[in-house]
C-alpha cells in the first residue's frame, strides 16, 4: 500500500523534487527549534535531451541520474535522506463514496472500490486511502455511506523511483504525491477550504486542501510552456528569445512592443478558465466557498500572474512563498524570494522527514 502520511523525524534531510522542465533539489536541518536552509538548487532538463533550458522533456533513467547527479554535485548535497516527488500526473487522488464499515473491512474492499473510479486494474497501483473529516464534507445525510480520499499510483512508476533511489545512491528514501508536500510547505496553519496551484511548464495542477489534507486533485493540459510557444509564433522569435520575454515582462508587457501583454493575456485564458471552472465546481460538491488560492511553481514567477488571473476567477490569489519558516541566511533572502514559489514542492518534501 502506498504510505502518504506517517514520518521518520530527521535532523536533517532533502526534497528533491523532478519535473518536466526542471529538477529542484532543497536541502533542510533542524537546529533546535528552528529549521536552516543547508543548500538548493535546479538543473534544466532541456539540455540533456538536446532541448533548450524551459523546454519541457521526459529523460530516460540514464539522464536523469545524470542530471541528478550533476544537480547534487554543483548544489554540495551532503544528506541522503530524501522525499521525491511523485508527479500529479502519475497519481490519482480524490474524494469517493463507499459503503459505511469497520476499518478492517474496509481495506478488503478498497481496492475493488477503486476500480469504479481508476480504469487500472488494482493488481497495477499502489493505493491508500483516509477518512475525510466530517467538518469539511457532510455525510449524515446517508447514514450507510462515508467519504474517504483515495490516492493511488502506478507500481511502475513505484518501481521507477526504488530504481533511481538505488542509482543516485540514496540511503533513506521514499517518496510522496506533490499535492502533499505543497499542503505542508505552504498552506501550513491554514485551515479553511484552499485551492493551490502549481503552473508547471507542460501541465498545471489544482489541489484542493482543508486543513492540510488534500481531498481533490486535478492536472489541467496547460502550463507556462504554452504562453512561450505563443510569443515566439506571434512575434516570431526564436523559443529562447521568447521564454525569456515571458520571464522579463510576463502578463504586464514590454513598453517597446505593446503584443507582448496582448499574447501573453490570451495564452492565459485555457489555464486561469480551467480553474474558474473547476473552482465553482468544488465549491458545489464539498457546499462550502474556497477561501483563497496559493500560486507556486515555475510559471509563478512569472510578472503579473496574480492580476492576470484575478481578471478571470472569482477566488483571490497570492504567490506561494515556502520558505517563510525556514531561516534564511541575510545574503539569500532577495534571492529566495525570487525563486521561492519554484521550490515549493521540494520545501515540503524535505519538511515531510524533520516532523
Amino acid at each position: 500500500m502506498l504510505e502518504l502520511f506517517g514520518s521518520n523525524q530527521s535532523k536533517e534531510a532533502i526534497g528533491l523534487d523532478i519535473g518536466p522542465s526542471s529538477i529542484k533539489v532543497v536541502q533542510i536541518k533542524r537546529e533546535n527549534d528552528r529549521l536552516v536552509l543547508v543548500t538548493y538548487g535546479e538543473v534544466a532538463t532541456g539540455p540533456y535531451a538536446g532541448l533548450l533550458v524551459g523546454q519541457a522533456t521526459k529523460l530516460g533513467d540514464e539522464k536523469l541520474v545524470e542530471a541528478i547527479k550533476d544537480l547534487f554535485r554543483e548544489a554540495k548535497v551532503t544528506s541522503t535522506n530524501a522525499t521525491l516527488s511523485i508527479d500529479s500526473s502519475s497519481a490519482y487522488v480524490s474524494m469517493i463514496t463507499v459503503p459505511r464499515v469497520e476499518d478492517k473491512e474496509l481495506r478488503t474492499m478498497m481496492p475493488l472500490e477503486a476500480r469504479k473510479y481508476i480504469p487500472i486494474p488494482a493488481t497495477e497501483l499502489q493505493i491508500d486511502w483516509w477518512h475525510l473529516p466530517n467538518f469539511i464534507y457532510d455525510s449524515s445525510k446517508d447514514p450507510r455511506n462515508m467519504n474517504v480520499v483515495l490516492a493511488a499510483v502506478k507500481n511502475e512508476t513505484v518501481t521507477q523511483y526504488d530504481r533511481l533511489i538505488k542509482q543516485i545512491g540514496l540511503t533513506n528514501a521514499d517518496f510522496e504525491i506533490e499535492g502533499f508536500s505543497l499542503a505542508r510547505s505552504v498552506l501550513r496553519g491554514i485551515t479553511g477550504l484552499t485551492l493551490c496551484l502549481d503552473v508547471g511548464s507542460e501541465y498545471s495542477t489544482i489541489n484542493l486542501i482543508h486543513s492540510g489534507v488534500v481531498i481533490d486533485m486535478n492536472v489541467i493540459g496547460h502550463g507556462s510552456q504554452e504562453s512561450t510557444i505563443q510569443l515566439s509564433k506571434a512575434l516570431a522569435l526564436p523559443i529562447d528569445t521568447a521564454e525569456e520575454t515571458k520571464r522579463n515582462f510576463g502578463y504586464y508587457g514590454d513598453e517597446a512592443n505593446p503584443y507582448v501583454k496582448e499574447v501573453m493575456t490570451l495564452s492565459s485564458y485555457p489555464l486561469f478558465g480551467e480553474v474558474a471552472r473547476l473552482s465553482l465546481m468544488y465549491e458545489k460538491k464539498y457546499n462550502q466557498n474556497i477561501e483563497g488560492m496559493i500560486i507556486c511553481g515555475g510559471g509563478a514567477r512569472i510578472p503579473g500572474i496574480v492580476d492576470a488571473y484575478r481578471q478571470i476567477s472569482h477566488v483571490d490569489a497570492r504567490i506561494a512563498t515556502p520558505f517563510d519558516q525556514i531561516a534564511i541566511p541575510p545574503f539569500l533572502q532577495e534571492m529566495i524570494q525570487r525563486i521561492g514559489p519554484t521550490y515549493s514542492i521540494a520545501v515540503g518534501l524535505a519538511l515531510k522527514k524533520l516532523f
